[in-house]
């Protein structure tokens, strides 16, 4: 069977899968209709690695710093850590960019989430054939955000068939597979909170979702997964390819993410293919792993672990392909970063500017209204790491000016 034929099939069976969350052995795999003949027995011996399904508080769930997705734009994520008490700042800040950039005042994603009248409804329904207007064309980032808010969208529609799973820690949960989940249900907490009654009558609490709870992150596992889905960008494939190398030649061998100077210096300490050779006897299984029909491609996405830093964000956060990479990459000849057009980066930058500006005024109002002598100390750090901010988004102007 080949790979793209085992994803399909896996996607086909995920649903009726998950939907049994107890031990499967192969003779009542096979006596429900399964039909997956010897894979029953992997089955069986991967489930019973999982508990139960059991719901987690989605503020006790940590994202795994080094899982291949990046879900949240680049400058975004600078701004904030991808932590449980920042989400709705997050998004907050997200959805004031998007808006900024549509020239909107206001960016109302509840009528996405009820599935009521939109405007992309509107343009849908009056569609002539011609395509969509300039004028109406998302950017990478609109089309980012769009993604988490239809996900959660169809959550609420839908229900939740795949629960997420995560590691157990002292303090905290983990995910090992679910971000993009994790955060749906951050999105429908925020707008409908607990108690959500939905067209049917059923009542729902998004602040807790159904997980899985696992020994440890497994990033074989986590490939499994996204390969089913088949729908990781370029460098979000480099990222996988590397934790997958990095697990074949033993963790101990590289340094921490934290330790980095980037989050892709981290995975490129493999990107000598020289040095870290595919391991003997492994070859197939990382390449069934990939999901790739080609060993060739291995290389290919190994390649992307060296790109310059900029256009390294720049196909994380726009879904560029490998081969758009690669001809952006040969077109730079010896220039080591990404450049744009003058005009468009200090756009970019004013743009940045003005929504930090925005939320740095919205933050201060709500702290200055309860100021106490226990809040003081809160508002100044505030202040302080704002003007930090921009102080650097200044000398971003400064710089396009050059």
């Amino acid at each position: 069977m080949s790979s793209r034929e085992r994803r399909r099939k896996i996607q086909d069976e995920e649903n009726l899968l998950f939907a049994n969350p107890n031990t499967l052995d192969p003779k009542t795999a096979d006596a429900i209709g399964f039909g997956l003949g010897e894979l029953a027995a992997e089955i069986a011996a991967a489930d019973s690695a999982f508990q139960p399904i059991e719901a987690v508080s989605i503020q006790e769930i940590h994202p795994n710093s080094v899982q291949p997705r990046y879900s949240i734009p680049h400058d975004i994520a600078e701004i904030f850590a991808l932590h449980p008490k920042n989400i709705v700042d997050i998004f907050e800040r997200w959805i004031m960019e998007v808006q900024l950039e549509r020239g909107q005042t206001d960016y109302d994603i509840l009528n996405f989430l009820l599935g009521a009248v939109t405007d992309r409804g509107e343009r849908a329904e009056t569609d002539d054939g011609d395509g969509a207007p300039a004028s109406h064309l998302p950017s990478a980032k609109e089309l980012a955000l769009m993604k988490l808010i239809d996900l959660a969208a169809s959550i609420r529609r839908d229900g939740l068939s795949n629960p997420i799973s995560l590691v157990q820690h002292d303090q905290h949960y983990e995910i090992e597979t679910g971000e993009r989940r994790w955060l749906a249900y951050h999105i429908l907490n925020w707008k409908f909170g607990d108690g959500d009654k939905l067209t049917d009558g059923s009542i729902v609490n998004w602040s807790r979702i159904p997980a899985r709870i696992v020994t440890q992150v497994d990033v074989w596992r986590q490939a499994s997964e996204n390969n089913a889905r088949d729908n990781l960008n370029a460098i979000s494939r480099a990222r996988q390819l590397a934790l997958l190398l990095m697990d074949l030649h033993g963790w101990s061998n590289f340094s921490r993410l934290d330790a980095c100077e980037s989050e892709q210096s981290f995975y490129a300490q493999v990107a000598d293919g020289a040095t870290w050779r595919i391991p003997r006897g492994q070859g197939e299984r990382l390449v069934n792993a990939m999901g790739l029909s080609d060993a060739g491609q291995l290389r290919q996405y190994r390649a992307l672990l060296r790109l310059p830093g900029e256009l390294w964000r720049k196909g994380d956060d726009e879904d560029l392909s490998e081969g758009e990479l690669r001809k952006m990459k040969a077109s730079l000849d010896s220039v080591t970063r990404v450049t744009v057009r003058r005009e468009q980066r200090k756009k970019d930058a004013l743009a940045r500017l003005a929504a930090d500006a925005t939320q740095w005024r919205n933050k201060l109002r709500k702290e200055i209204n309860s100021v106490d002598s226990l809040n003081r100390p809160k508002i100044r750090k505030l202040i302080e790491a704002e003007i930090r901010q921009l102080l650097r988004l200044m000398a971003d102007i400064d710089e396009s000016e050059s």
